[in-house]
């Protein structure tokens, strides 16, 4: 019996050990998930009470469920503003170097951008100013080109700057003024032309008629013609001009300032003689009959742009100072017309001539004594150096006019008269060069000298000379002095 009992307490102590194994090796292999044990541990109907509760004993304290945290609300996030648009941007001054831009404030900004591209050469916008007001100047520009200009409004936004929407205004600016407008004829027509504005799509003429009022009076299209023939004009008549060079974009004319000039019909340049004496050049010229005196113009070139003018004068000729000898020159006689505050310039002809030392083929020296029948005029030159200048009133044209050639003073005399067919005249001073019949000798019965008294009231054929011009003469010219007449 104490031997079945012993067998029993053992088998029972076996038992227990095999379940306290078999559950200790479950918990350790719970990290594997194949050796995860699953089913429950079978109990023995021989196993102990006592030992079989203490396997299976629920926790005599229930389990507490972890507190979970009431969930908190996302924090909102407060939206970035938003910029208005830029609206109606407007050009308010039209200039060939600027843009002024003006467009309505966007409220709430703090500021613009203004962008600009020359459309005629690029094809990006580049930022120009930042304006805190609604209105930019935009200089300096190229004249005559198209630009885009784009506008923005921002604002500071918590140091961050927040741009809104572009708007875009096409413009351009006005072309240059026309330039380099210049006569060629005005006589029975009018003729002008001016240089070419590269951008410019086309030009408009403008006219004014003496007495009348401004009329569009001609468009060019195009940019290949630079020029103007007017025939509806009468000779005598005023005729102002003004010419503007303009282009055309986006259905708008944008036109330069205007370049204006004044013709008289038949106010045109002279018809002239030039020849050359004495290193020397002489031009006589034809009366215009609207004229009222003349410029007279000299250049070492053709050039039109190089012409210095030399002299103004009312008389109908003009001889310039020495020259050098062979070497050629060119003049240009222009007819003005002024009366009051009115001054207007006729067209001129342009010639030219080489100068010469010599008269008449013969070379004359430094001495001698230089006389022109059209301009009835006298001049005398000792050793280089010119001694006198006078007008002088040669031979009545027609029937005793002074002969013209190369002579020489054949003889110098003092307070002799000169007698004729008529007439016995006292001089003081008397210097023969053809014989005894022509001279140079003071006149005092005359008062007035020079162009025209020749034609109709000249001398018998000798040289009318002022009293005090004559005296200098006879001092300073020895006998045998060359006297040019021509």
């Amino acid at each position: 019996m104490k031997i079945k009992k012993f067998l029993a307490l053992m088998m029972a102590v076996i038992m227990a050990a095999s379940v306290f194994t078999a559950v200790t090796a479950s918990a350790e292999d719970v990290t594997d998930p194949q050796n995860v044990v699953t089913e429950e541990p079978v109990l023995d109907d021989e196993t102990p009470a006592e030992l079989a509760q203490t396997g299976v004993e629920e926790p005599t304290v229930a389990p507490t469920a972890p507190e979970t945290a009431a969930p908190t609300e996302a924090p909102t996030e407060e939206p970035e503003p938003t910029v208005g648009e830029v609206k109606n941007i407007d050009r308010t001054s039209f200039e060939s170097d600027l843009a002024v831009l003006t467009w309505d404030r966007v409220p709430g900004a703090d500021g613009y951008y203004v962008y600009y591209l020359n459309a005629d050469l690029h094809k990006n916008f580049s930022r120009f100013a930042d304006v805190k007001t609604n209105s930019c100047t935009v200089k300096p520009l190229r004249q005559g080109t198209q630009y885009h200009f784009m506008v923005s409004a921002y604002i500071n936004y918590k140091g961050k700057i927040i741009e809104g929407e572009r708007t875009l205004k096409k413009t351009a600016t006005q072309p240059a003024a026309v330039t380099g407008l210049t006569k060629w004829r005005s006589s029975d027509v009018l003729e002008m032309d001016w240089d070419r504005n590269p951008n410019a799509t086309g030009y408009r003429i403008y006219r004014t008629e003496s007495g009348g009022s401004e009329v569009l009076y001609k468009t060019i299209r195009g940019n290949a013609n630079t020029e103007f023939t007017d025939y509806s004009v009468r000779q005598g008549r005023t005729y102002r001009y003004r010419v503007k060079s303009f282009r055309e974009l986006y259905d708008t004319s944008y036109s330069s300032d205007a370049d204006s000039i004044t013709f008289m019909a038949g106010l045109c340049g002279p018809d002239y003689s030039i020849t050359s004496r004495l290193g020397r050049v002489n031009l006589t010229w034809n009366a215009n009959p609207y004229a009222t005196h003349y410029e007279v113009y000299m250049s070492t070139s053709p050039s039109n742009s190089s012409f210095t003018k030399l002299f103004t004068t009312p008389r109908l000729y003009f001889n310039t100072t020495k020259l050098t000898v062979g070497k050629t020159y060119y003049f240009r006689i222009r007819p003005i017309y002024s009366s009051g505050s009115t001054y207007i310039t006729g067209t001129s002809n342009k010639k030219s001539q080489r100068v010469t030392d010599r008269a008449y083929g013969d070379y004359v020296g430094d001495t001698y004594i230089e006389i022109s029948i059209d301009q009835q005029h006298m001049w005398a030159y000792k050793d280089g150096y010119q001694v006198a200048s006078t007008e002088v009133v040669t031979g009545n044209e027609g029937d005793c006019d002074t002969p013209t050639g190369y002579y020489e003073i054949n003889n110098k005399a003092r307070n002799i008269y000169l007698n004729g067919a008529g007439y016995s005249s006292f001089v003081s001073y008397w210097m023969a060069f053809i014989g005894s019949s022509y001279g140079i000798h003071d006149s005092s019965w005359r008062s007035e000298y020079g162009n025209p008294i020749y034609k109709g009231n000249g001398s018998h054929g000798c040289v009318n000379t002022p009293y005090g011009a004559v005296a200098t003469i006879y001092n300073n010219i020895p006998t045998g002095t060359p006297v040019i007449i021509y």
